[in-house]
């Protein structure tokens, strides 16, 4: 039996599939030597024709890729795993390889099944890599470094040095917004005359009550003709705020004016009924799933963050799809009587029926509920656990693209902020932007507005739990009903100085770097702030931001985010940070 198995083995070895599959019949007999073996099969293979595989060199190539593999983040780095987000149109297989100084260390081949790879490999040390993805089904590659840190011991991680002069030591800032519009290229100060009334209110005898401003930016105001930029009007409000010692940072409003050719047509959102998203008369938006799109806003961010970067002062930038300016699958009419979900423009619908198909899933149409003045996605069923998992893959490529622009545009000096409205509350039912675990994963700064009234301030707070929890700059919003104003009245009563102070101080002393003050102040109700801000001055603008050494939590998403339920606020105590989990979120979808 052994004779007879390392004939078979020398013959598998001398002859491999190179030359075909030839059926060799031995004659009857006892069992020959190996010298006969060979004589006999040479004999019979001489007599029959050669199937040459052709070599590499001719073999056909792999035509282009349409689009990518092009590598935008990593994130979820442990040492033995990672997750990647990556750009690309019919790209079906992936190539990937983990180079150190030396070569290639891990190597592997995956199937994408969306724009979201997760690798695993054998541990590797800490230190600094290289992750390279190369095209299997079409030519294309990308790579990126990353870094694989030391074993945790279960301390908060240290803030991502995306800016060098942020990178963990920064100092308390307190912001005004120009919030809504304000943004004038034609005036001096490249902004409007009732917004630079506002700002100066904050210069008292003693000094400066903010130590910034955020400038509102439409898509449209800033590139009216397509690769033609504003610059001068930008530059207006930049030599503004150096004059005055003041920051800068500044919202970028994806908004189009109608007919400017910008969006093709089947890429403006649509919510389920039908209606265009729009929010001043003509203007619209192109899906949060149109790459052509997306391709334009990458551009016009990185011109933006290009000019921004080059003043001292230059802080943040931060994109939102909302009526009021945060970042979440759009509402339709919101303040409306008829509200609907965004998401049902062709382009969407198609994205999420291939991303149906690759799971073996037919297309259907996601069921909405709806009530008077409201709608939402239904989530108990598959199909509607399906949508809204598509809904936040769109949102994280499409952060992706807008953080990737405001990194590669202003050179690692500035910071891409992520602004949402609520910490995963009921509200997540129409507004479905609550994994920040993958959305905000490339974000620097985190920006939660959660709140509504002056005694409901314990919501910015678990907001900036969420935010130091996952290891970014924290900021909170506080508008003038924050601060006690009822708004209702519509004048311009003074705010409550005294609840000004015990929570803005509250803020800080809970690890939040950054205060924006939103919608409007009056100059009078600015000058009543005089007392207060001066105290915070003292105490803490400008000053190092320390964090406490709270314990952090990890809060799964599920099954409160398919059950319309608060998320964040169960796990949260007061002193305590929160670390979303977003695992048990995709099921079989995807896993990180």
């Amino acid at each position: 039996m052994k004779k007879l198995l390392s004939v078979l083995l020398l013959f598998a070895f001398c002859f491999p599939m190179a030359r075909g599959q030839t059926t060799v019949t031995f004659p009857s007999g006892p069992l020959a030597s190996e010298a006969f073996v060979r004589s006999y099969v040479d004999s019979v293979l001489s007599s029959r024709p050669v199937l040459e595989v052709p070599p590499a060199s001719e073999q056909p190539a792999l035509v282009p890729c349409e689009a990518g593999p092009e590598l935008r983040t990593i994130t979820h780095i442990t040492e033995n795993s990672l997750s990647a987000i990556f750009h690309g149109i019919n790209v079906f297989g992936i190539d990937w390889q983990i180079h150190d100084q030396a070569g290639v260390v891990q190597s592997g081949s995956i199937r994408p099944t969306s724009s979201t790879l997760s690798l695993t490999f054998p541990r590797l040390e800490p230190g600094p890599y290289r992750l390279k993805l190369i095209g299997a089904t079409c030519q294309g590659q990308s790579e990126k470094e990353f870094r694989i840190p030391q074993k945790s011991t279960g301390a908060l991680p240290p803030i991502p040095p995306a800016n060098p002069r942020l990178d963990g030591s920064g100092t308390h800032e307190l912001f005004m917004n120009l919030t809504g519009y304000g943004y004038n290229p034609d005036e001096p100060s490249g902004m409007s005359p009732e917004w630079v009334e506002r700002i100066e209110a904050f210069r008292y005898d003693w000094g400066w009550g903010i130590t910034g401003i955020r400038l509102c930016l439409r898509w449209y105001e800033w590139e009216p003709t397509e690769g033609q930029y504003t610059r001068q009007g930008l530059q207006k409000v930049i030599d503004y705020c150096q004059q005055r010692g003041l920051k800068l940072a500044v919202f970028f409003w994806p908004w189009r004016q109608e007919g400017d050719g910008f969006i093709p047509a089947d890429h403006l959102i649509r919510g389920h009924r039908g209606q265009l998203h729009q929010i001043e008369g003509s203007t619209r938006m192109g899906s949060l799933a149109s790459q052509a799109t997306n391709q334009k806003i990458y551009r016009a961010v990185f011109a933006l963050s290009s000019q921004l970067a080059r003043y001292p002062g230059g802080y943040y930038v931060s994109i939102g799809t909302a009526s009021a300016e945060e970042f979440i699958n759009p509402l339709i009419d919101a303040g409306g009587t008829d509200p609907q979900i965004g998401g049902f423009e062709p382009i969407f619908q198609a994205g999420f029926r291939d991303f149906r198909a690759a799971q073996g899933r037919p297309y259907q149409r996601p069921d909405i509920a709806e009530w008077d003045r409201g709608a939402a996605l239904r989530m108990q069923t598959e199909v509607g656990k399906d949508y809204a998992r598509y809904i936040s893959l769109s949102l994280t490529d499409y952060f992706a693209n807008f953080a990737q622009a405001v990194h590669e545009g202003g050179q690692g000096t500035l910071l891409a902020c992520y602004m949402y409205p609520d910490a995963g509350t009921q509200a997540n039912a129409w507004h479905l932007h609550a994994n920040f675990a993958t959305q905000a994963a490339p974000a620097d700064a985190l920006y939660g507005t959660d709140g509504i009234a002056a005694y409901d301030n314990d919501m910015k707070r678990l907001c900036n739990a969420i935010n130091v929890g996952m290891g970014k700059i924290s900021w909170v919003e506080w508008d003038a009903e924050d601060l006690g104003v009822d708004q209702t009245r519509r004048n311009c009563d003074p705010i409550d100085a005294a609840h000004l102070q015990r929570e803005f101080e509250a803020a800080y002393q809970a690890g939040a770097e950054g205060i924006a003050l939103a919608m409007s102040f009056c100059p009078e109700q600015i000058r009543s702030m005089e007392r207060p801000l001066r105290y915070l001055r003292e105490k803490y603008l400008g000053q190092p931001v320390h964090r406490p050494d709270w314990p952090t939590t990890r809060v799964p998403l599920t099954p409160a985010f398919w059950q319309g339920e608060s998320i964040y606020k169960p796990y949260w105590t007061g002193q305590n940070f929160l670390r979303p989990v977003d695992t048990d979120f995709w099921g079989t979808t995807r896993k990180d």
